[in-house]
């Protein structure tokens, strides 16, 4: 499933739903068709990830969709890939609309509110390590997973305007982040993958001052989204040694400017999750990002010189299977 935060015309609070093609299945709206307690319980995402309430889990929410589906489709079963399923006008429960199209709703981070933000740097090859570590940057050990954490607060969603921080230049970084979904401590290699929820494309901004790196953590924020993706859409994209084969490409005003495939990610992120679980517990709501990719972020083509991001630009991740996560410097762009 395609996981989404987002909020409806003339509304203001997130809700919850799942992507299906150019449709939005509102989980809370459509709980009603699978049972009367799923329909009184909370779906906001953390509380989904979670599993806390018995009604509101990942396998729910999944029952939730082939309801609609059924629905649809004359409460048959449907014939076609969820994948294809389009939105149709008239489906509600009184004056509540189960399914909006996506184009009526703006799209949130999928995980607004995120419990931790640890980053590290497994994405990234030898020579761009060697680059970044010259201009001042922190880069992790090649042997061991090694990371830092990031400001969780600090959390944009897709097509959110990021502002030009005044304390030093602006860079972006490509990623790929991961989703933990249940709690867990010295949680085995072989056994981690269970604890993930989903996949989710991440946008790690930084201010290009090596001094300021130094003394503080990376807080001027990150970009989630579009969607958390659950691991069963991209699995048939694992490789032999357990990692995701997905190809990641960083856009600026349009034009390509990197592009990498997590293939080349040095730990996988079972390995990444049980040095994260070492003596620490992880909870629903942590996200572990795998690294800024190699030619992810402006440092890597153009050295410590810079240019950086300026207002006006518009910075792109983006990858087939994950969505497009689209963030404008420096300005607020209408979304309707």
């Amino acid at each position: 499933m395609r996981l989404v935060s987002f909020i409806p015309p003339a509304e203001t609070t997130a809700r919850t739903g799942v992507l299906l093609g150019e449709a939005i299945i509102d989980l809370a709206a459509a709980a009603a068709l699978v049972s009367e307690e799923a329909a009184a319980a909370p779906w906001d995402m953390l509380t989904l990830l979670r599993g806390d309430h018995p009604e509101v889990t990942i396998a729910t929410a999944a029952d939730i969709v082939q309801a609609v589906v059924n629905v649809m489709a004359g409460e048959e079963p449907a014939e076609a890939p969820l994948t294809e399923f389009s939105w149709q006008a008239g489906l509600t429960i009184g004056e509540t609309a189960l399914v909006l199209p996506a184009t009526q709703v703006r799209l949130v981070a999928p995980l607004p509110q995120t419990l931790s933000l640890r980053e590290f740097d497994a994405l990234v090859d030898e020579p761009t390590a060697a680059l970044r570590r010259a201009a001042g940057y922190w880069v992790g050990d090649q042997h061991w997973p090694s990371f830092r954490f990031a400001n969780h607060t600090a959390i944009h969603g897709p097509d959110d305007p990021i502002p030009l921080p005044m304390s030093g230049p602006l860079d972006c970084g490509m990623a790929l982040g991961c989703v933990i979904g249940q709690v867990g401590r010295d949680i085995p290699p072989d056994e981690a993958d269970a604890y993930i929820a989903g996949y989710v494309l991440v946008n790690a901004w930084t201010i290009r001052d090596p001094v300021q790196a130094t003394l503080r953590p990376r807080d001027v924020g990150t970009s989630l989204g579009p969607w958390l993706v659950t691991p069963d859409e991209v699995e048939c994209y694992r490789d032999d040694d357990g990692r995701l084969m997905l190809t990641l490409r960083l856009l600026l005003n349009g034009r390509e400017i990197g592009q990498c495939n997590t293939a080349l990610m040095r730990f996988s992120f079972g390995e990444l999750i049980a040095f994260a679980s070492r003596d620490t517990t992880l909870y629903p709501g942590d996200v572990l990002i795998g690294g800024v990719a190699t030619g992810g972020c402006l440092l890597d083509h153009y050295g410590d010189e810079g240019p950086w991001l300026r207002t006006g630009d518009e910075v792109v991740v983006e990858c087939h299977e994950l969505g497009r996560l689209r963030s404008p410097i420096g300005q607020t762009d209408a979304l309707f």
